[in-house]
């Protein structure tokens, strides 16, 4: 990490949070600035964003996410949440229930969306802070990747990826690693189920030191570090990649044989036994990764978990057992790809359930696993 310059000019705290803005995936940031007393408009300030779900956003520039019919009101422990269904964002209202007429909110609502959505394009085009994600759970590399690259179709923006401390990575300190991508380590990240209980001095640390080692300060005309961190070439990106993106927006349809249910807002579900993807190859490699983003359906006591067998041209290369939510992935061995113009995964799931059968739901498909996004990403040739 590089030194920065004592004679800094000096700015309040709450003045330094103003220059960053949450790209996700909660409100850890956006109450880490109300602490401060900052109180900024950003789109995903207190939204609950999973990752995929804002670049599939991004991608397609928020198109139809403030349509009236697309912005839900919903009730929780005596307050209104906002569900965002186009691209399946939730975020707090900040109004209590019997405070406001539902109509009346969802009116305000929607125009408070359109101009949110509006402004963070604006703000990816001509950025003047440091974006901001965070996310409790381990960052993929895919992700990472694909997160720059989307910001990139924007502008030139700076991402900070904030994260807990590590050995190597002591609370405060920060790593820039090109002139677009710095990462921060605060002492630890709050808790999913109590994000109010967040380390607010470790933030503001981290915030402050990544301020100041931000290149792009130079052209707001504010002094540069004494000595300004080296420009490092840009993470490599994959040699070659295969995306299946599940969603009535999404080209996932295509690939999809049997054992899949219609494609819905932003997933698809895997159905029955057994269901079949059909990917064009990717480029040759020496060996592959399997990741997908995911989500299984259970029904405690009944289904309290799914397991997921993945078969690559009818090979068993791993077996998730129980399957987590989120992003998993597995090591593909390149013997079983090379050279195909066609590759079959086949995804052995036994323990689909019907909702009608398990929870009295009106349900009567078999639901194993919602798919989200399936990506075969090669490794570079030895």
């Amino acid at each position: 990490m590089s030194e920065i310059s004592d004679a800094l000019p000096a700015v309040s705290d709450r003045d330094l949070v103003l220059q960053f803005e949450s790209l996700g995936d909660n409100c850890e940031l956006g109450l880490v600035q109300r602490r401060l007393g900052a109180e900024p408009l950003g789109l995903f300030r207190f939204a609950g964003t999973p990752l995929r779900n804002m670049l599939r956003a991004m991608e397609a520039r928020f198109a139809g996410i403030a349509e009236p019919e697309q912005v839900r009101l919903q009730p929780e422990h005596g307050e209104y949440m906002i569900r965002l269904t186009k691209y399946d964002f939730i975020y707090h209202a900040d109004a209590k229930i019997g405070d406001v007429e539902p109509e009346v909110l969802h009116r305000q609502q929607t125009r408070t969306v359109r101009f949110l959505a509006q402004k963070l394009l604006g703000d990816l085009e001509n950025p003047e802070k440091i974006f901001v994600f965070k996310q409790n759970e381990p960052l993929s590399a895919i992700d990472l990747v694909d997160l720059r690259a989307t910001l990139s179709r924007f502008g030139p923006s700076t991402l900070l990826w904030v994260a807990e401390a590590c050995p190597g990575h002591p609370p405060g300190t920060v790593d820039v690693i090109d002139w677009t991508f710095m990462v921060g380590y605060v002492r630890r990240l709050a808790p999913r189920q109590n994000v109010p209980d967040l380390d607010v001095e470790s933030w503001v640390t981290v915030l402050r030191r990544a301020w100041a080692m931000w290149p792009a300060r130079r052209s707001a005309g504010v002094a540069e570090p004494v000595i300004a961190p080296p420009p490092l070439s840009p993470a490599p990106l994959p040699v070659g990649r295969v995306d299946a993106v599940f969603g009535v927006d999404g080209n996932a349809d295509k690939m999809t044989g049997f054992g899949w249910s219609a494609q819905e807002n932003g997933f698809a579900w895997s159905i029955g036994d057994r269901s079949l993807l059909t990917l064009d190859a990717p480029s040759d490699a020496s060996d592959y990764w399997l990741e997908m983003d995911v989500a299984p359906y259970t029904a405690p006591p009944s289904v309290p978990h799914q397991s997921l067998t993945v078969m690559v041209n009818g090979t068993q290369v791993h077996r998730f057992e129980p399957l987590d939510r989120g992003m998993v992935g597995c090591p593909v061995a390149g013997s079983l790809i090379r050279g195909r113009k066609k590759i079959d995964i086949l995804l052995e799931h036994p323990l689909a359930a019907s909702p009608r059968d398990v929870a009295g739901e009106h349900d009567d498909r078999r639901l194993a696993i919602a798919f989200r996004r399936l990506s075969l990403v090669c490794a570079p040739m030895e």
